[in-house]
């Protein structure tokens, strides 16, 4: 209930923020402020007639603040037009070295070969993933990791972080490569947010160090990546994408990792097109890791027509007998029920033993059987055994309150079958109440776990018809 700073300033610059901190929140908070090097302490009697000094000295500090945040902006736009880089770290491909007051970007004798190899491979591969596979597969570190360690290769004792397509695709649009330098395109609003700066208010410098790129090569890369999005988008227009019955239960049964869509448009002879969907296993198409080496994918139809089959096989019975599964599966979840409960009125009453023989031991205790340190000892256990009881009857009470949600899946889970027999085919409403995980595999096999696997197995073992 106490904040402490070294002096006023610490706490905040803008003097109505913290003058109604210290002023009014802090103190119906019931809060003790202290800034050590000003003498101010809410806790002291007196402090009350520091209260203009202290609204003096925090509109001081809002100034100067605001001076020094005005004069900083004015020193970096000065820096600009001077053509310091003012950025964080360099691009990759090169590094920043001083030159007197001015910060300048000179080539990185160790990856800039790196850099032109990346937009010779975009322009005969356009593709942004097909280059960064071969950068991970020669395990060229990226930029990040460059940075911290130096070294242009990953050893291979060492796990490799790769590339990915998103950062080649901001290097490919970086003008810098061209010799062209370009700052301010985003400023820090009061709000402390990042925000975009007018393309107008822009500090550019032509030829400002040496390119890396030749000016038509980058033209070339830039048509090329506007070719990708037109492509993009041309061929999604008009293609709704459908709801994704798989998303939270389809997961990579090599790695664990959940499966993730891929569509596309296919365009056909005759001018119609068709969005295809596909499941795969990011991990076996990422070069950057090799936590799944195998590729591992499926499309959609293919993934939902086995299911389907599966489940007219698994539950073809179900599929017949619609009310006497109902039935016999309410049975056996209110069977189980039952079965709770009489495990919970036998803890109650082991808790009520343990009760009387806490009594018994204080008895003994009184009649001098037993020494003061005994009985302790006994009830120390006893504590602990009551502990253990109650946790025991909490986790039973908690899962009888869950039977009544467990029943309405499962008669939810039946009807979502009925439907199946009526209308073939496989629809969210279906894999939420009847499938809990589906694994999938490399060699296209798929494994399924079924939510109430126990009670519809229960079920069938009731439901058989007796032969002879």
């Amino acid at each position: 209930n106490c904040v402490i700073v070294k002096d006023l300033s610490r706490f905040g610059r803008n003097y109505l923020e913290a003058g109604n901190y210290i002023e009014k929140i802090f103190p119906f908070l019931g809060v003790r402020f202290i800034a050590v090097a000003d003498g101010y302490d809410t806790g002291e009697d007196g402090s009350n007639t520091h209260q203009m000094a202290t609204e003096v000295k925090n509109l001081i500090n809002d100034m100067y603040a605001k001076d020094f945040s005005g004069k900083a902006r004015l020193s970096l736009k000065q820096r600009r037009e001077e053509g310091s880089y003012v950025g964080g770290p360099p691009p990759y491909g090169y590094q920043a070295i001083r030159e007197g007051k001015i910060r300048k970007l000179i080539p990185d004798k160790n990856t800039a070969e790196i850099v032109r190899t990346i937009f010779s491979r975009f322009l005969e591969t356009e593709s942004y993933k097909a280059v960064a596979d071969e950068l991970n597969q020669k395990r060229i570190n990226p930029p990040s990791v460059y940075r911290k360690s130096g070294e242009v290769y990953c050893s291979p004792d060492m796990p490799y972080k790769g590339w990915d397509k998103a950062y080649m695709e901001v290097l490919l649009k970086n003008e810098t490569y061209i010799g062209r330098l370009v700052q301010g395109q985003t400023y820090i609003s009061p709000e402390k947010e990042r925000r975009r700066t007018d393309e107008k208010d822009w500090k550019i410098r032509e030829q400002d160090h040496e390119p890396l790129i030749e000016n038509d090569i980058f033209e070339q890369a830039r048509k090329v990546r506007q070719k990708i999005r037109e492509r993009n988008k041309n061929s999604a227009a008009g293609q709704k994408i459908d709801e994704d019955e798989f998303e939270d239960i389809l997961f990579c049964g090599v790695c664990g990792r959940k499966m993730t869509r891929h569509s596309h448009i296919r365009a056909y002879a005759d001018g119609s097109k068709k969005r295809v969907e596909e499941y795969l296993c990011v991990n076996a198409t990422n070069t950057k890791t090799n936590l799944c080496p195998s590729p591992n994918y499926i499309a959609k139809n293919r993934l939902t027509e086995t299911l389907l089959s599966l489940l007219e096989t698994e539950f073809a019975l179900c599929l017949k007998r619609k009310r006497e599964y109902e039935r016999k599966g309410k049975d056996i979840l209110e069977g189980r029920k039952r079965e709770l409960e009489s495990a919970q009125r036998f803890l109650q009453s082991r808790k009520e033993a343990a009760a009387c023989q806490d009594s018994a031991a204080y008895m003994e205790y009184r009649m001098g059987k037993i020494t003061q340190e005994e009985l302790a000892e006994r009830r120390q256990q006893r504590e602990e055994q009551l502990q253990e009881l109650s946790a025991k009857e909490t986790e039973i009470r908690e899962t009888i309150q869950g039977m009544e949600k467990t029943e309405k899946a499962f008669l939810s889970a039946v009807r979502a079958l009925m439907k199946l027999k009526n209308k073939r085919v496989f629809t969210k409403e279906l894999a939420e109440s009847l499938i809990d995980k589906i694994y999938l595999y490399p060699d296209k096999r798929i494994e399924v776990v079924f939510a109430f696997e126990d009670v519809f197995q229960s079920v069938q073992r009731f439901s058989k018809p007796a032969r002879g």
